[in-house]
């Protein structure tokens, strides 16, 4: 460690370490306040609180000691689903005590998770966790989401008051940088930022942190990288640091160097799950459909009650054909996430659609458990309006019901239809669903407006592409999922040629703008060549003009130009074409670094 670090900030960095590496650490300062200003102590009496505790006697301790220090708006809870909605309902929250151990099915480290990631309460609330648990420490160190701070029971009031009078010091001085950062500022956040760097403010450790995050969410890959390669020149074992330098390398399409980071990451800190999540999508990018699996499931003996990474085995599994891991993966999903808002209307939709062609006893069983959710948690949410008609649908289809299966469907046209109507996007696996049923039911125009959506959304995705090819096979649809491929293919090539005209007209930035956005949606070489050239091409007329480019917007073509032509050199590295834009590229853009 840097030896002019001080106590205050060692012990900062120490407790950032295992913390969540997408989670900017947030802040909680009085109003007013001057950026990095030192706080004041703790303000018990102008705080709201909330005590999470199923325990009577202990959430009654708890209440007491925060009276005692002087606070006087404290609401209670006892159980989980009670906690979630007080914080809905409320929102506002400064500090929240919360038991770990809530019932036999749910934690508070569940509820911290969906709170944290639906943002129910602001960044500033602290979250603090009480536990009776003496291995708290590892979940704490494998946490998606970390709390602030975590107590194992017994604890006294003046350790409690010392904790979390700790906790607000480190959240006050990074508070205007958070704020910013959560309202989307980031130009102003990273400013801010950088000059408490720059004049070694306390925690200063956390203003680069969240740095980083900023240059990240500004798409400035390369500027990240360097940011947090400095980082590790003086901690070179800083987890989230050494996450940060992957995250960066992986969105520049350099995924050999990105799985050399988080391999060396995750045999260091084998609970540092966000890295292992990271390495899934670069095994998955590379092809290596079997070794993210195996991750995955190595990662879930962890945690699991991670429910986004339950999805993410469905994925890999359905990949490589493995029916009885998504199966499995769902159900577990379903299991731990009974009522929660982290379960999507597309994941019933998918479950059930595996579970219907499975045709088993035991699959028409958990179609029933699947309906009992459904009507018990989402009964009066429109969102899940497909949903319920979907689950009908395959519950009738499995139990022989051909007229109940008759009506579901047409609820689910219908509802399809509206949904088309109002613009309303439509999830993948809700439109997969509906096209499995289609298939089925033989409704030929359902199926093509399905397949077609479908193509022209994942043109690049090989994987996608399989899944819908196999749906349309099953079904004896072979030449026409053939033919609304191409359709598909040709009205991209059409869009191609849009912004190729525009380029032809001199206007480079507009067809720079649809190059990219169709190149990020389909993943075509071809597009990515052709929004490199226009990079090119506006760069030669500026120089040509004697003209400039603002610094903000050559960082951004310089970052894509370099993800574009790390994504071709990857894909068909003996491109000609590629070696002369690189070539010119590198002529034009020193003249503007």
């Amino acid at each position: 460690m840097n030896s002019f670090l001080s106590s205050d900030e060692l012990n900062d960095l120490l407790a950032m370490t295992g913390d969540s590496p997408d989670a900017v650490v947030p802040a909680a300062a009085a109003p007013g306040a001057p950026v990095g200003a030192r706080p004041g102590p703790l303000p018990f009496a102008e705080l709201s609180y909330l005590v999470i505790e199923d325990s009577p006697m202990m959430r009654v301790w708890l209440r007491n000691a925060i009276a005692e220090a002087g606070g006087k708006r404290i609401d209670q809870s006892d159980t989980y689903f009670d906690a979630l909605n007080r914080i809905r309902q409320k929102g506002d929250y400064d500090i929240v005590l919360c038991d770990y151990i809530l019932s036999d099915t749910r934690d508070g480290q569940q509820l911290l998770e969906e709170v944290r990631r639906n943002r129910l309460l602001p960044q500033t609330t602290l979250w603090i966790m009480v536990t009776g648990e003496q291995k708290y420490e590892q979940v704490f160190s494998a946490a998606e989401l970390a709390p602030d701070d975590y107590l194992i029971k017994p604890i006294t009031p003046a350790l409690l008051m010392d904790r979390m009078q700790r906790a607000w010091a480190r959240r006050s001085t990074l508070k205007v940088a958070t704020q910013l950062f959560d309202a989307e500022r980031y130009e102003e956040a990273l400013l801010v930022c950088n000059k408490m760097i720059e004049s070694r403010a306390r925690f200063s450790i956390g203003f680069r942190r969240i740095a980083g995050e900023c240059l990240l969410a500004l798409e400035r890959y390369g500027d990240a990288h360097d940011h947090y390669a400095a980082i590790l020149e003086e901690f070179p074992l800083l987890p989230w640091a050494k996450l940060g330098k992957g995250r960066a390398f992986f969105r520049l399409d350099r995924h050999d160097e990105t799985q050399e980071i988080l391999e060396d990451l995750v045999a260091s800190n084998p609970d540092f799950l966000q890295a292992h999540d990271l390495l899934v999508k670069v095994h998955e990018q590379q092809g290596n459909l079997e070794e993210a699996h195996e991750l995955l499931k190595l990662v879930l003996q962890k945690n699991p009650k991670a429910l986004h990474r339950h999805r993410d085995v469905v994925r890999v599994a359905s990949a490589t054909g493995d029916i009885d891991a998504a199966i499995d993966a769902f159900a577990l999903m379903h299991q731990h996430g009974k009522g929660s808002s982290f379960i999507r209307p597309g994941d019933f939709c998918e479950y059930a659609n595996l579970l219907m062609s499975t045709g088993s006893k035991a699959a028409r069983e958990r179609l029933d458990t699947l309906t009992g959710n459904l009507r018990d948690f989402h009964r009066a949410d429109p969102e899940f309006q497909f949903a319920q008609q979907m689950v009908g649908y395959a519950t009738a289809k499995s139990a022989g019901k051909t007229s109940d299966a008759k009506l579901a469907y047409t609820q689910m046209s219908q509802i399809m239809k509206r949904t088309k109507e109002d613009g309303t996007a439509v999830d993948t696996s809700e439109l997969m669903a509906m096209l499995a049923a289609a298939a089925d039911m033989e409704d030929v125009g359902m199926v093509e407006k399905c397949a077609y959506a479908l193509y022209a959304d994942h043109l690049g995705n090989k994987s996608m592409i399989a899944r819908i090819n196999a749906t349309m096979e099953k079904a004896g649809m072979s030449d026409l999922a053939a033919r609304l491929r191409e359709k598909a293919a040709e009205d991209l090539r059409q869009l191609n040629v849009a912004a190729v005209n525009l380029a032809k007209h001199g206007k480079f930035k507009e067809a720079i703008k649809e190059f990219l956005l169709l190149a990020d949606t389909n993943r075509s070489i071809a597009v990515y060549l052709n929004a490199a050239t226009a990079i090119v091409k506006l760069y030669q007329e500026v120089t040509a003009r004697r003209q400039s480019i603002a610094p903000a917007e050559h960082r951004h073509y310089r970052e894509r130009m370099e993800r574009t032509l790390n994504y071709v050199g990857k894909h068909d590295p003996g491109n000609v074409k590629m070696k002369k834009i690189m070539e010119e590229w590198r002529n034009l853009s020193q003249s503007f670094a």
